[in-house]
């Protein structure tokens, strides 16, 4: 495997990762309205703009990307990824 492939895949989920939870954190309307009367989480009056599709791929964009991270990095603190690369 080329050396530029790891760091680029782990540069990327990490960006997705970001992208997908700053995403949420500015429709947490829409994000309490989806999880509305489970752990006593209430909407807001507001109006969500943002639909629940939307809601439920930025939420699988941050798991996928949050995962693939972790275990690159458990991958590196291994000492599996030297064995790939080299």
């Amino acid at each position: 495997m080329p050396l530029w492939i790891f760091p680029t895949v782990l540069s990327v989920a990490i960006v997705v990762t970001m992208v997908a939870g700053i995403w949420l954190v500015l429709h947490l309307t829409a994000f309490a309205r989806m999880f509305a009367g489970n752990a006593d989480i209430v909407p807001s009056a507001k109006r969500s703009r943002a639909s629940k599709g939307a809601v439920r791929f930025a939420l699988a964009a941050f798991g996928g990307g949050l995962l693939l991270t972790l275990a690159l990095e458990i991958l590196v603190m291994t000492g599996v990824a030297n064995a790939w690369i080299g």
